[in-house]
């Protein structure tokens, strides 16, 4: 069966509306696993276990929610050779930290753990125009990227009507 391993974003937990909406929409093609973080997170080791978990699984989805991007971003890189073949899914990322527009600040204890993504290559991003905790405007598009603007904002509200286009670009990569 495929893997999809879902990272949530800043605050989350495994109640995510999104992972819900995930595992009830796509739990009959995939296998759903919820990789939790948090700001005590021993982010070298988050990395090593989901490499361990995941590493080998010859039909991988990824899916990064705003920090949670970042994260998945990361771990796809960290795959190597074999990145290719996974499939990525942004949404909202957090992909520089500069980004932020939120006026709330960001947990210090998470600033080494992300990394500066200037460019994003071979994913699917789903960005929101009404985003007010990220500037969606200043993510780059590099090559083979499936880029989509919704006008929503920062949590994705109409969530559920984006699953198909989800789920297509994954087929199509396959």
């Amino acid at each position: 069966m495929n893997e999809l391993v879902y990272i949530h974003g800043l605050g989350s937990d495994i109640n995510s509306r999104k992972f819900k909406i995930i595992e009830e929409s796509l739990g009959n093609i995939y296998n759903c696993h919820f990789a939790f973080w948090d700001k005590n997170t021993d982010f070298p080791q988050f990395f090593i276990d989901l490499i361990s978990k995941y590493g080998k699984v010859s039909n991988l989805v990824i899916i990064g929610d705003s920090t949670g991007g970042n994260y998945a971003y990361q771990f796809r890189r960290m795959l190597g050779k074999t990145y290719k073949s996974v499939k990525l899914v942004l949404l909202n990322p957090l992909l520089d930290v500069s980004n932020r527009i939120a006026d709330f600040p960001f947990p210090k204890e998470l600033l080494k753990s992300l990394q500066t993504i200037t460019t994003i290559d071979d994913c699917f991003i789903l960005r929101s125009r009404f985003d007010e905790v990220i500037d969606q405007n200043k993510v780059k598009i590099g090559e083979n990227v499936e880029s989509i603007f919704v006008d929503d904002s920062h949590r994705i509200l109409k969530f559920q009507e984006f699953i198909p286009l989800i789920n297509k670009y994954v087929i199509n990569k396959s």
